[in-house]
């Protein structure tokens, strides 16, 4: 219980840091994801605003990191924050891509240690519930 209350923070600061900078600073994250939104136009019957799509992200990381963080639904948001970092994690590191060395190496780590970020939300999904959870299903199958 200890230690879940002190993992969520941690974990949670990362979007929320993360969220502050791309909306303080959005142009590299709007410039690395219109290539991703590119190629998905075909797909949607509206045209999507990059601008629009990486400030949406940008709240949605800090909403769900603000709600992790002080514990409110935080397997929801986790949730939400581990669906919202596969795509972002793609766009801004592509180790992949041709470019200079250390370019590809510092796009590696961070790729890596999102990867590792996104292994703590997954767990924090997984995690057995707290004795509030764990109330309420007892009572919901005694409703039953």
């Amino acid at each position: 219980m200890l230690l879940r209350r002190v993992a969520r923070p941690l974990i949670a600061a990362a979007s929320i840091a993360n969220g502050v900078d791309t909306l303080i600073n959005p142009k590299p994250k709007i410039e690395s994801a219109v290539p991703l939104l590119a190629k998905g136009q075909g797909m949607l019957p509206t045209p999507v605003n990059p601008a629009l799509v990486v400030q949406a992200g940008a709240a949605v990381k800090i909403g769900a990191g603000l709600l992790m963080a002080i514990g409110w639904a935080p397997r929801i948001a986790a949730t939400v924050l581990a669906v919202e970092l596969v795509p972002s994690t793609a766009t801004e590191h592509p180790f992949w891509a041709p470019g200079a060395p250390d370019t590809r190496k510092a796009h590696q780590q961070h790729f890596l240690s999102n990867c590792g970020l996104l292994g703590g939300l997954l767990l924090m999904i997984t995690a057995p519930g707290d004795k509030r959870s764990r109330r309420a299903r007892k009572r919901a199958r005694k409703a039953r």
